[in-house]
C-alpha cells in the first residue's frame, strides 16, 4: 500500500461505495418517537397459558408479560429493521440505483477518464435491445472520443439473471461513414452483471459520425457448454461532433537521437474527454537500419515515464523496474514517409494542471546477431554447455529426441529438445535461434517455457528449445543466435512538457480525489 498510489485509490473508493451502499440501504437510527409507537401499541397485550394458571400468587399472565418485555422490544426493532431492508431492496429493483449497479461505471471508478467523460456528458445511449430465444442484449452506454471507444453490453437469459462473456466479438466493427474499419478491440472486462468493450483508434478520428455493427448468431452460456443460435445483431451510430470539438492540442518540438542511432521526434499531446493521446516517430541512422533490415525495424519497442515535480512516476510504458505507474490504454505504431509514427493513449497525463517531464527509459529493438555455442549432446547432462552473448547467458544441459511437445501427446513429429536456462540482459522475446549440424544443415528453433521479466530477464525452459525438423541426435551441433532482441539503456534524455489547457468543466478535476 505503501508504495502503490493506485491500490490506495482503490482502497478509499471501496471504503467509499461501503459507506454509499450504507446510507442506501440502512437508516442509521430509527425515526423519533418509533420505539415509543410500537411499544404503545403493544402494552394492552397479554400473553396468558391456557388454563390461566397462577404462579407464586401472581397471574401466569402478569409474569409472563413482563417477562415477554424484553424479547417484545427485540422483536420491534427486528421487525423494523426487516422493514427498512425490505423497503430498501425494492428501491433497488427500480431503475434509479439497478441501473446504476448495471452500469460500466460501477466498477470503473478508478478510471479517471471515464469519469471526466461521464462528466462533461459525452456517455451516448444508441437504445439497443435485441431478444431472441428468450435470452436479451442490451446497449445503452457507449463513451467515444478520439482516445477510446467503450461500451457496456448487457445480457440476460430468459429468467432475467445476466451473463457475461457469453458473445464472441470477432464480427463486430467500428468504421466510419465511408465504411473504412477504424478502430481496434483491445479489452474485454465484465462485472458479474455488464461486459465492458475497449476500443482503440488506429488512426486520428476527424469524422462527425461512426458506424457501430455486429453480428451475434450464438452464445456461449458460461460454465455449461451450452450453445444458444439466434440473431440478436445490431447497429447503430454514435455522433462525435460534441466530443471532437472538446479536443485540445499541444504541439510538441523536442527531438532526440540516441548513440546507436536511433532518431526520436515529438509531435503532440492531445486531451480528449476520457484521457490523453501522445504521438511521436521514430526512424534509424543508415547504420542502425542495416543492423535491423525489413520487418526487424517494425519490432522496436519504446520504454519511458512521466514524473511530476517530485520526481514520482505517474504513469510508465513498457518499465521494466519495479514499482511503477501506468495509466497507458494502448500504443500503436505504422511505418509512413521512412518513419514510424507511434500513438500512445493515456487515461490519466495531468500535464494540463501540473509541471510534468517526459523522461527516456530505454528502448528495444531487433537486431542481427552471430552469438554461438558447440553442443555434444551425449555429454550435455554430464558437462552443460554456457552460452554466452551481448551480456545474456544460458545453461544448456540434455539434447535429446521426443514428440513435440506443442501436439498433442503421442500425435506431433519427433523433434530434438534443448534443456536450456537462461539470464537475459535483452528482451528475448523476438529473439531468433536455429541449429547447425555438422553437415551444415540448419534446423529452425523455437522456444516453449516461461520468462520473469525484471531488471534480468530469467528464462526456465518447460523443456526448451524445440529444434524443429531434427529427428535425430548429430554427434555434434552448433546453437546460433542469428537476431538479438536487443535493449538499448544508454540514453539519457528528458524534457518538461509544455503546459496544456484544460478542457471547460476539468479545469480542477485531479483524479486522486475521487
Amino acid at each position: 500500500m505503501q508504495t502503490c498510489p493506485e491500490c490506495r485509490l482503490l482502497l478509499q473508493l471501496a471504503e467509499e461505495g461501503e459507506k454509499a451502499w450504507e446510507e442506501l440501504l440502512f437508516r442509521k437510527a430509527l425515526p423519533d418517537g418509533f420505539t415509543e409507537r410500537v411499544m404503545a401499541s403493544l402494552a394492552d397485550i397479554e400473553i396468558e397459558d391456557g388454563d390461566g394458571s397462577m404462579e407464586h400468587g401472581h397471574p401466569a399472565s402478569f409474569r409472563r408479560k413482563r417477562r415477554y418485555g424484553r424479547i417484545i422490544r427485540k422483536s420491534a426493532l427486528w421487525i423494523a429493521s426487516l422493514a427498512i431492508v425490505t423497503a430498501a431492496l425494492t428501491l433497488y429493483a427500480q431503475p434509479s440505483i439497478a441501473d446504476w449497479v448495471r452500469s460500466i461505471f460501477s466498477k470503473e471508478t478508478t478510471d479517471s477518464g471515464m469519469l471526466d467523460a461521464r462528466k462533461l456528458g459525452i456517455v451516448q445511449n444508441p437504445h439497443v435491445k435485441v431478444k431472441d430465444k428468450g435470452y436479451a442484449l442490451e446497449i445503452d452506454e457507449v463513451v467515444a472520443d478520439a482516445t477510446r471507444l467503450v461500451m457496456g453490453v448487457k445480457v440476460t437469459d430468459p429468467q432475467g439473471k445476466p451473463l457475461v462473456y457469453a458473445i464472441d466479438w470477432h464480427d463486430l466493427h467500428i468504421t466510419d461513414l465511408n465504411g473504412n474499419e477504424v478502430a481496434e478491440l483491445r479489452g474485454i472486462e465484465g462485472s458479474d452483471t455488464v461486459e465492458k468493450l475497449t476500443f482503440v483508434f488506429v488512426k486520428e478520428i476527424p469524422a462527425d459520425a461512426l458506424i457501430v455493427q455486429a453480428r451475434v448468431d450464438h452464445l456461449q452460456i458460461p460454465y455449461t457448454g451450452k450453445v444458444v443460435d439466434g440473431k440478436w445483431d445490431f447497429r447503430f451510430e454514435l455522433d462525435m461532433k460534441k466530443a471532437n470539438a472538446m479536443n485540445i492540442t499541444t504541439p510538441l518540438h523536442e527531438k532526440y537521437t540516441t548513440p546507436d542511432g536511433l532518431r526520436i521526434e515529438m509531435e503532440k499531446l492531445v486531451r480528449t474527454p476520457s484521457g490523453v493521446r501522445l504521438e511521436l516517430s521514430t526512424s534509424l541512422s543508415p547504420r542502425a537500419a542495416r543492423r535491423s533490415p525489413g520487418e526487424l525495424e517494425s519490432k522496436q519497442q519504446l520504454m519511458f515515464h512521466f514524473e511530476n515535480e517530485q520526481g514520482e512516476d505517474i504513469s510508465s510504458v513498457n518499465n521494466i523496474k519495479f514499482p511503477h505507474m501506468e495509466t497507458i490504454i494502448s500504443q500503436n505504431s505504422e511505418l509512413r514517409g521512412g518513419k514510424r509514427h507511434w500513438t500512445f493513449t493515456f487515461r490519466y497525463l495531468p500535464y494540463d494542471r501540473q509541471k510534468l517531464r517526459f523522461v527516456l527509459d530505454g528502448y528495444s529493438i531487433p537486431v542481427r546477431s552471430g552469438g554461438s555455442v558447440e553442443l555434444v549432446p551425449s555429454e550435455l547432462k554430464h558437462r552443460p554447455a554456457v552460452f554466452k552473448d551481448q551480456g545474456d547467458e544460458l545453461t544448456l544441459s540434455d539434447f535429446w529426441v521426443d514428440n513435440d511437445p506443442n501436439q498433442k501427446e503421442g500425435t506431433g513429429p519427433n523433434v530434438s529438445l534443448i534443456r536450456m536456462k537462461g539470464k537475459f540482459r535483452n528482451m528475448f522475446n523476438h529473439d531468433e535461434w536455429i541449429v547447425k549440424d555438422s553437415d551444415g544443415k540448419e534446423y529452425p528453433v523455437t522456444y516453449r517455457g516461461s520468462v520473469g521479466w525484471g531488471e534480468w530477464n530469467e528464462a526456465t525452459g518447460d523443456p526448451g528449445f524445440i529444434v524443429n525438423g531434427m529427428k535425430r541426435l548429430p554427434e555434434k551441433a552448433t546453437l546460433i543466435r542469428i537476431v538479438t532482441d536487443k535493449w538499448y539503456n544508454n540514453v539519457e534524455w528528458s524534457f518538461e512538457l509544455p503546459k496544456g489547457k484544460s478542457i471547460p468543466g476539468l479545469e480542477h478535476a485531479d483524479p486522486p480525489t475521487y
